[in-house]
């Protein structure tokens, strides 16, 4: 269930894919950096999503799982039902309480206890800012749930969230692995009001009755704990020791598992990760991932596809003829804040501003796959990286062998294999 459309999966036991459907939703934008979505529009996304697969494809369906948008939030009753809208992760209007929280704790304290940067988007900030601003419907809340708390209680009645989900919300000691009392005290946000921390893979329980009966599937069919679509994703695509795994869809996330987690804390690669402010996630016992990102790729080759008043093959055309080095051009594809296209003459041509263009976001992906330790070899899936010029381009800067993903809903397929208790393998490669 990702940002703006809801996909379904179903998988065998091979992991091949058996049916799919997919439905879009919008968001609600507001004044001052606010968005929200109606949660309500993802439960009715995903019963119908189901509903179509289970028509198509038939078949004993034997557990469900959910790959989901992480950091958004919907504050319900004890019924589950939303008191306000849910507030998206890409929304900005916490900017003052953010700042409260770095003045406090200071930037190294809140990434030493969460593992994140102090960041106005994450969780945390937020919440803050719909307690001041929403007095009366907080005091009502019952509990805050992050996507997948709250479709796995429409299907449930549990009230359990995941460590990944937990660890992108700025209020999850990554060390201790719980919710940090020292950060819910001065945010005013009771632990009380947040579900409790599980690991992925756990069974929730079955399926309750009167929404099985809507969902047309046995009401004893196992619903098992999913977690946050980009650590699903590197799952589903083949993460390993000493392989990196790359998305690529409007922005692009590097993702590295770390070896030795009881010892990492103490490591000089957490005092590296500190100070590069890289992003981390808990997930279980076993891995910790490190996710570091690049705000702007396909976004920045989808700009420049409209500007240029061509498609994306042609854009790979072009980059194919183009010579290394882009006959001197430089890109800066960071267009969310002040992207650049520099050392233009009279003998640039556009072959070269896109060949700078695939250049500079294979640079920024070598940099941050460099920030979580190297890689052996990188397994990269999402729409950019169905362009074999660019992932030709990412080998070579990389020096490491760099294989596509065979499909393209890898956290879907991460989910299924969280169902299957991991008996489903991982997505084939392409080189």
């Amino acid at each position: 269930m990702g940002t703006t459309a809801c996909k379904a999966c179903l998988f065998n036991e091979k992991g091949s894919e058996l049916a799919r459907s997919s439905i879009e939703y919008s968001l609600i934008t507001l004044p001052g950096g606010c968005v929200e979505q109606d949660a309500e529009v993802w439960f009715k996304a995903v019963r119908q999503n189901i509903t179509e697969i289970l028509k198509n494809a038939g078949g004993d369906v034997k557990a469900l799982s959910f790959s989901t948008q992480g950091i958004s939030f919907v504050p319900v009753d004890e019924t589950g039902t939303p008191l306000y809208n849910a507030i998206s992760w890409l929304d900005t209007c916490a900017s003052c309480e953010t700042e409260v929280l770095e003045k406090y704790f200071g930037a190294d304290g809140i990434y030493d206890k969460t593992g994140k940067p102090v960041f106005n988007q994450y969780s945390l900030p937020k919440l803050m800012w719909f307690a001041k601003n929403c007095v009366k419907l907080y005091e009502k809340t019952y509990k805050f749930m992050t996507p997948p708390d709250y479709l796995n209680f429409r299907l449930t009645g549990k009230t359990v969230t995941d460590r990944s989900m937990a660890s992108g919300t700025m209020l999850y000691n990554i060390k201790l692995r719980r919710w940090d009392e020292e950060i819910s005290d001065f945010s005013g946000i009771s632990i009380d009001k947040l579900p409790e921390v599980r690991t992925a893979g756990e069974c929730l329980g079955t399926v309750k009755p009167e929404i099985a009966k809507k969902l047309g599937i046995p009401e004893t069919k196992e619903v098992i704990l999913g977690g946050q679509d980009q650590k699903l994703a590197a799952i589903g695509a083949g993460i390993a020791e000493n392989i990196c795994t790359v998305s690529m869809g409007t922005s692009s996330t590097a993702i590295t598992k770390l070896v030795n987690p009881a010892g990492f804390f103490e490591s000089d690669a957490f005092k590296e990760f500190k100070r590069f402010k890289c992003p981390i996630f808990d997930f279980d016992d076993s891995r910790i991932f490190a996710e570091p990102s690049l705000s702007t790729t396909g976004a920045a080759i989808k700009w420049l596809s409209s500007i240029l008043g061509i498609s994306y093959e042609e854009m790979d055309t072009l980059a194919e003829k183009a010579a290394y080095g882009a006959n001197g051009v430089r890109f800066d594809a960071n267009l969310s804040e002040s992207g650049s296209i520099t050392r233009l003459n009279l003998a640039s041509s556009k072959k070269d501003i896109v060949r700078a263009l695939y250049e500079d976001i294979c640079y920024g992906i070598k940099e941050k796959v460099g920030m979580v330790g190297g890689a052996k070899e990188l397994r990269v899936f999402g729409g950019g990286f169905k362009s074999k010029i660019l992932r030709r381009i990412l080998a070579d800067i990389m020096n490491v062998g760099v294989y596509a993903a065979d499909t393209v809903e890898t956290a879907v397929l991460g989910a299924a294999i969280l169902a299957s208790l991991c008996q489903i393998p991982a997505a084939g490669i392409n080189k």
